[in-house]
């Protein structure tokens, strides 16, 4: 970086990296934007410092407390489309470096199901629901912290004069902190409760206040009820208190678009899917070919954990690809059964299995647009269709292989004659 740069706070940009910095740093600095990263980590420390989020601590002032690194994180964020939205930079806590008992205790935090989630969009379609996307900015850092915990000084930046000998004391949490996700729910949830909201019970992640309904998951929420007017209350009465953008009527939700068409009744037909993320998936797989396939796995045959073939061949990361396959199914639920039987077999995968994942990326190749479509029809209330198989996977190659004999299980629950599990 160069030069150095006079912020309105204690920190400013260093002219020389120090010697601390980590990956993620060392990497955005040497791509061709790197200048427009440097611009997000200006405005994130602007941004921490004005909430108030840490103060300077002189380190005799500390005695023998651990200090925990202060890592940057970089992403070139976009909508779900695929549009270009902005450079980010994140300021993270190295949360490995904590030690239980003495910087945190519980650290289990809930998000919604998205059960829930197709559950209310449903009732949303039938009942003629206003539905409103909210998402509160640096969520993590507007909850108090409950414990001293000290941070070295961000990697880029230094404090006019000798930087070693200066710590940052937080006074909130922030991101990567092993308790920030608790920390921040419990902050939410007390504010809607004492708004009034009663927290359901069988989702800890919506709460229900006369005609209205809140759904969270961390930092993004949706609002559903028959008066626009009362969620614009709710709105701004939560902007008293956080700093939250409206996002307005829900086109997208965690990176899924969706679509909303009204038929000839008024009533709402959605389609959730994810075509921008979907090609993701294909361009880390590098499928070049024009190959694609009708089905997501070859029919009637499961994969084994063929012990004796060939080794992995090709250069993607098979564990991610599975990771990303499995977030693609909240949209593509016919992809559920192929992707799950590929990640069965993630600690050792075999060429075999690489294969089955490169068939249900051909499969995605053929069908990037699609999603799963809501279209709800209350005559037909609940339903539930189960199919099962005994030993499917046996055969007479792998008779003493006990997974040979594993018996499975399929389902899916419906409402309205939409799948909603």
């Amino acid at each position: 970086m160069d030069g150095t740069l006079n912020l309105p706070h204690p920190l400013v940009l260093a002219t020389q990296a120090a010697d601390t910095e980590v990956f993620h740093y060392t990497a955005a600095m040497q791509q061709p934007d790197r200048d427009k990263f440097t611009l997000a980590m200006i405005k994130e420390v602007e941004d921490l410092t004005k909430a108030e989020v840490w103060e300077l601590q002189w380190c005799l002032d500390i005695c023998n407390a651990k200090v925990i690194k202060a890592i940057w994180s970089f992403k070139r964020k976009r909508l779900p489309d695929g549009t270009y939205l902005k450079h980010k930079a994140q300021l993270c806590a190295h949360g490995g470096m904590q030690i239980k008992g003495e910087h945190y205790w519980d650290t289990y935090s809930p998000v919604v199901q998205w059960m829930t989630v197709h559950f209310l969009l449903i009732v949303a379609s039938i009942l003629n629901l206003h539905m409103c996307s909210i998402n509160f900015t640096l969520a993590y850092t507007q909850a108090p912290i409950d414990i001293d915990i000290y941070l070295d000084l961000p990697v880029g930046f230094t404090v006019e004069g000798n930087h070693k000998d200066y710590v940052l004391k937080l006074k909130k949490n922030l991101y990567s902190l092993k308790q920030a996700g608790l920390s921040w729910f419990e902050t939410l949830c007390n504010h809607l409760i004492s708004l009034g909201f009663k927290q359901s019970n069988s989702n800890p992640c919506v709460f229900h206040h006369g005609g209205l309904i809140l759904v969270c998951y961390v930092d993004d929420c949706l609002i559903f009820s028959k008066s626009l007017a009362d969620v614009n209350r709710l709105i701004a009465n939560l902007q008293q208190t956080f700093v939250l953008t409206d996002e307005g009527d829900v086109s997208a939700y965690l990176s899924i678009q969706i679509v909303k068409i009204k038929d000839d009744n008024g009533k709402d037909t959605l389609t959730m899917h994810q075509p921008h993320f979907t090609q993701r998936i294909l361009q880390t797989m590098k499928l070049m070919d024009q190959r694609t396939h009708d089905t997501p796995a070859e029919p009637r045959k499961l994969l084994t954990k063929d012990i004796d073939g060939e080794q992995c061949r090709y250069e993607w990361s098979y564990r991610s690809v599975i990771s990303m396959c499995n977030y693609l199914c909240m949209t593509r639920p016919e992809i559920l059964f192929a992707v799950h039987q590929c990640a069965w077999f993630s600690i050792d995968p075999r060429l075999s299995h690489e294969i089955a994942v490169k068939r249900i990326a051909r499969y995605l190749k053929r069908t990037p647009n699609d999603g799963l479509v809501l279209k709800p029809d209350f005559s037909l209330g609940i339903q539930c269709c189960v199919d099962a198989d005994f030993a499917g996977a046996w055969d007479k190659e792998d008779c003493t292989d006990p997974s040979s004999v594993y018996s499975r299980t399929g389902y899916v629950s419906m409402y309205a004659g939409c799948p909603i599990l």
